[in-house]
């Protein structure tokens, strides 16, 4: 009887029992996962993979405040300038959904719900291409190793790995669609 009621208590805590309804079943998971108006918060390896895939901007932004030499930290991120304004490009598509993560709340309580199916594939396939532009970098380098270069190629696998397996983040996207009021 013990086991089952630790059973119970561990598949509770992963969320596999559901609370139901009439109107809809949601899924259970920890408290800590719920915002003010009962959704499911983003975790914080979703902002933290949007600011990685940002790093163009956030790198043009110390570089611009560093007052001896900005270039200097352009050129060791980026050694060739179209690799900076490739970045920049693929940076653009996670500052428009960071910025939609912002505005969560409200777009969640209109009609531009349905904008939030679009955070996972352009995601993934905004991280496919980062990991496939800096896999050309380091073929067009010879394979020569640089430390920027190695985390950025490890970070990508991290992610996506992330991305393609994360249950809560799935749960997260499948709450959102749902209408709350």
């Amino acid at each position: 009887m013990l086991s089952f009621c630790c059973w119970a208590i561990w598949q509770n805590s992963v969320g596999i029992f559901r609370l139901s309804s009439a109107k809809f079943t949601r899924p259970i998971v920890p408290l800590r996962h719920y915002d003010e108006e009962g959704r499911i918060k983003p975790p914080w390896p979703v902002f933290a993979s949007l600011l990685f895939l940002m790093r163009g901007y956030l790198i043009f932004i110390a570089s611009a405040s560093y007052l001896a030499d900005g270039s200097l930290l352009l050129k060791v991120f980026y050694p060739d300038r179209a690799y900076f304004y490739a970045s920049l490009f693929l940076g653009l598509p996670a500052l428009v959904l960071l910025a939609l993560l912002m505005w969560r709340q409200k777009l969640l309580d209109s009609a531009w719900r349905g904008v939030f199916r679009l955070l996972w594939p352009v995601t993934v396939i905004t991280l496919l291409a980062d990991l496939s532009f800096h896999v050309h970098m380091a073929w067009q380098s010879q394979w020569l190793f640089s430390w920027p270069l190695a985390l950025t190629l490890v970070l990508d696998g991290l992610l996506l790995s992330y991305w393609s397996r994360s249950r809560l983040l799935s749960l997260m996207l499948a709450d959102w669609q749902r209408r709350i009021h």
